[in-house]
């Protein structure tokens, strides 16, 4: 007659044998799925910052600390762009923007001039047709950002220009609108007061 411990026996060695190919196959996508988010990752970085640097901008970061219109704690990731080891710009990545239907998540570049080089929505919530058009494959809204700076465009100018700012908004979207430009405005307010110490270890 077979022992309890003995009939457990068969489940014990079924849920190891489990566990170790769990484990293996772990080990062996962990490394394919670390690879695809830094493509994904760099494909973003790329399409907001210029490939004029020869760095290895994915590893190249800095992680900071700041606070939103609303005195709200927030971190993101600075990507920081060099060639020959000087300074070509950066990306924060990602910036939180207030849209109507909740949070906005932008990457934007910035040249080490503190111009703009561009903006990408990486997710939103927005309503199709609507604020949904704020994605850079809905619109070419976001080129408004080109290029723009403290120098050009005034920091009390960073608005819609019902307003009183210098920016179209999106129709149908004044929320959306007024969310990512205050976002984009933040961010190159941050990126000017903290230039000096974004490029230091």
């Amino acid at each position: 007659m077979m022992t309890p411990d003995k009939k457990l026996l068969p489940l014990i060695i079924l849920a190891g044998l489990c566990a170790i190919v769990l484990s293996i196959t772990h080990e062996l996508t962990y490394e394919r799925i670390s690879e695809n988010i830094k493509i994904e990752k760099l494909q973003v970085i790329r399409a907001v910052m210029p490939p004029d640097f020869d760095n290895d901008i994915y590893d190249d970061v800095k992680v900071i600390n700041y606070s939103d219109d609303s005195g709200n704690q927030l971190t993101t990731t600075v990507y920081r762009a060099r060639r020959s080891g000087q300074p070509v710009g950066v990306v924060f990545m990602p910036i939180p923007a207030k849209g109507y239907n909740g949070t906005i998540h932008l990457s934007i570049g910035i040249h080490h001039d503190g111009t703009l080089s561009g903006v990408r929505v990486l997710k939103h919530q927005e309503t199709e047709g609507l604020g949904g058009n704020v994605h850079q494959d809905k619109s070419d809204w976001l080129n408004n950002f080109a290029n723009q700076s403290f120098e050009i465009t005034p920091m009390e100018s960073w608005a819609i220009k019902d307003e009183a700012g210098v920016f179209d908004q999106l129709s149908g979207a004044t929320i959306t609108s007024r969310g990512v430009i205050n976002a984009v405005r933040n961010s190159l307010e941050l990126y000017m007061a903290e230039r000096d110490t974004l490029f230091s270890n």
